[in-house]
């Protein structure tokens, strides 16, 4: 048997062992070996002493990990009675304005204002049954069921930039490029003595002769340029050659009309450029009067399309844009240009405005009086005013920007999508060198934990697509436009955006939505009808009051409870997510049966865990679970119609049918 004093047979002591032997060991180095029984009791001191740190383990992994529990068990014990409860005042309630489904009546145990248990902002208050001021920017709001949802086909998609193309499609006809035009006009009066080009319509080349005419006015004065050469009188030399060169004569034919010493008489009408001759006014023999047009010469190497577009397509034309064209000659032929001009006015008559479009044609297809079909392809992210909010975000952010100047740039808060100033006054943070405002504290936690997310949602253009919504998601009122975004399951807001022109069968989103917004595409007239029936809708929510007149309410009949959901128990309920099975598995096992059976809060039809761990209630003797503590006092208040409610539930769950 080992001793203190002594070491076993063959084995070395331990280092974790020396503690142990410095706490048992003698007192004095000579006390007296004590036998069998010393050595238990430093048996048993020794188990104790490493089993304590087990233990001390044990009790934090317990805490910790069953801390809801605690806390729910603690709740039960220290909940006050109903008439103990603090209210919040005469006539009065809390709610989220962020989360209107979520309704106080009372103030918490401890008299403080209650918090909302979704995004832990304190609740705001208000009286009971006063319609809620909606945030700005939001027109409307409105919950609906899963199956009256179902009833009205409303569907939802998923906004994201996309790549927008505007077509349009014009009809022109073919014109001569104007500044390809030339007329030929004489500065001096004479005969036509001969004419070189005697037809219309017939192509010459630069230089080439025209005509050859006969003009007194001519030889008088190359005889005076003549006699100031023989004089040498340089004055009198270019007096006559700038004389010569005023009436159409070419420094050329002057120097040679110099060296030759001869008067000639006689102009030749050379083509100032390659072409047509479109017009000819004179024939062999005609009297030329100075001023008068003797030929037009016209090059179609390059032609015109003159063409109208309507007005709501001005926006998408810019000039260089290229362009292509058609005509019923050359049908099995696309002609490219580009867009020339944009004319600055608009015919008050067609509601048009005309366009000038340019194209190479060098073998001379098009030709001038044809009709021509123009088309035009413009990505909408090039157009104003999507070219500014891309060069906005490009531009990185000054560094002495104050906040009203970065709030002005960014105006929309990237995880609720409302506006920077309608929750109060804008949270600034900080991503990287990245300086992001927030609509309240509360996105604080969120847009952390998903930065590069929230992020990506301010962007709405880039080079490649802008946001788009689709065109039957847009609610046109007349005096502005509302688009419905799902913010939760069932949960719709009327949005006030600002559009662009419709391109396809989207509209480009210029404010009011971000990427990642889910908008009721079909079924948004029947959810804006929804909210104009109903006035008080943007403030009948599941678990809020019954409207301004709630208080003047008929007595509920047995049956029906005030605070009853909307929806028929036939209606679809919503399924319990992973995570709000999870705060269901927090409850003590008996009452996680209960609660996984009866999945749906019989007040705000919102299933049981998404509000946190359930609450537990006992109404007439039966356990009832609720999602949150503020709908305790409705379901207490209402207890037979609840109880009713859960018994329908059970039944058509049973049986998969409901009576009439």
């Amino acid at each position: 048997m080992t001793t203190p004093g002594s070491q076993p047979s063959g084995k070395e002591p331990q280092p974790q062992d020396e503690p142990i032997r410095a706490e048992l060991a003698p007192s004095s180095g000579n006390a007296p070996r004590r036998g069998g029984l010393h050595a238990l009791w430093f048996t048993l001191k020794a188990i104790e002493i490493r089993l304590r740190f087990i233990v001390v383990l044990l009790a934090i992994f317990v805490i910790v990990g069953g801390w809801d529990t605690i806390k729910n068990y603690w709740d039960k014990w220290t909940r006050p009675s109903a008439g103990a409860v603090t209210a919040a005042g005469d006539g009065t309630e809390f709610y989220c304005p962020m989360h209107p489904k979520v309704v106080r009546p009372t103030l918490e145990p401890d008299g403080s204002i209650p918090k909302c248990p979704i995004c832990g902002m304190p609740l705001s208050k208000r009286k009971m049954g006063e319609v809620q001021t909606l945030p700005e920017g939001i027109v409307g709001r409105v919950q609906l069921s899963p199956h009256r949802i179902q009833l009205a086909g409303i569907q939802t998609v998923e906004i994201q930039q996309r790549p927008l193309t505007r077509k349009i499609r014009t009809v022109g006809f073919v014109g001569i490029d104007e500044s390809r035009l030339s007329r030929i006009v004489t500065r001096f009066s004479g005969y036509l003595e001969k004419l070189y080009i005697n037809k219309s319509f017939m192509q010459v080349n630069e230089g080439e002769p025209l005509a050859e005419i006969y003009s007194p006015e001519l030889y008088s004065a190359v005889q005076e340029l003549l006699i100031a050469a023989e004089s040498k009188n340089e004055y009198l030399v270019n007096i006559g050659r700038q004389k010569l060169k005023l009436m159409g004569i070419d420094e050329r034919e002057i120097d040679e009309i110099v060296r030759n010493r001869k008067a000639d008489y006689r102009l030749v009408i050379r083509a100032p450029r390659s072409g047509h001759i479109f017009a000819k006014a004179i024939v062999e023999g005609d009297r030329v009067e100075a001023g008068m047009m003797l030929f037009e010469v016209a090059d179609l190497s390059v032609a015109w399309i003159e063409a109208d577009v309507y007005e709501k397509d001005v926006a998408f034309l810019r000039n260089g844009q290229e362009i292509e064209a058609t005509v019923e000659a050359v049908p099995d032929r696309r002609f490219r240009g580009t867009v020339a001009l944009v004319h600055p006015h608009m015919e008050m008559t067609t509601r048009t405005n005309r366009v000038r479009f340019e194209l190479e044609n060098p073998d001379h297809l098009l030709r001038p009086g044809m009709y021509a079909t123009v088309w035009l392809e413009t990505p909408v992210q090039d157009i104003e005013p999507f070219r500014t909010l891309l060069a906005e975000q490009q531009k990185p952010t000054a560094a002495d920007a104050d906040d009203s100047t970065l709030i002005a740039l960014q105006k929309i808060c990237p995880v609720t999508g409302n506006k920077l100033g309608s929750m109060g006054t804008p949270v600034r943070t900080e991503i990287g060198d990245k300086s992001v405002f927030l609509c309240c504290a509360s996105c604080g936690d969120e847009f952390k934990e998903r930065s590069e997310h929230y992020l990506a949602r301010m962007h709405t253009v880039s080079e490649s697509g802008v946001l788009a919504v689709p065109e039957r998601a847009v609610i046109d009122t007349g005096d502005q436009k509302v688009v419905y975004v799902e913010r939760e399951p069932g949960l719709f807001e009327g949005v006030a955006v600002t559009l662009g022109p419709r391109a396809e069968s989207y509209y480009p989103v210029i404010e009011g939505l971000l990427p990642g917004d889910r908008v009721a595409a079909a079924g948004a007239f029947l959810i804006d009808a929804e909210t104009r029936l109903n006035p008080a809708a943007s403030a009948a929510y599941f678990g809020a009051t019954g409207g301004p007149h709630a208080d003047h309410a008929p007595a509920a009949s047995p049956g029906t409870s005030p605070s009853a959901p909307r929806s028929t128990p036939s209606a679809e309920p919503k399924k319990p997510t992973p995570k709000d099975l999870a705060n269901i598995a927090k409850l003590p096992a008996a009452d996680r049966n209960l609660a996984t059976e009866q999945q749906i809060c019989p007040i705000t039809d919102e299933p049981l865990g998404s509000m946190g761990v359930p609450v537990k209630v006992t109404l007439n003797g039966q356990s009832v679970f609720l999602c949150c503590k503020g709908c305790e006092s409705k379901a207490k208040q209402g207890a037979e119609a609840v109880l009713k409610r859960l018994s329908e539930r059970r039944r058509v769950a049973a049986h998969g049918n409901v009576e009439p």
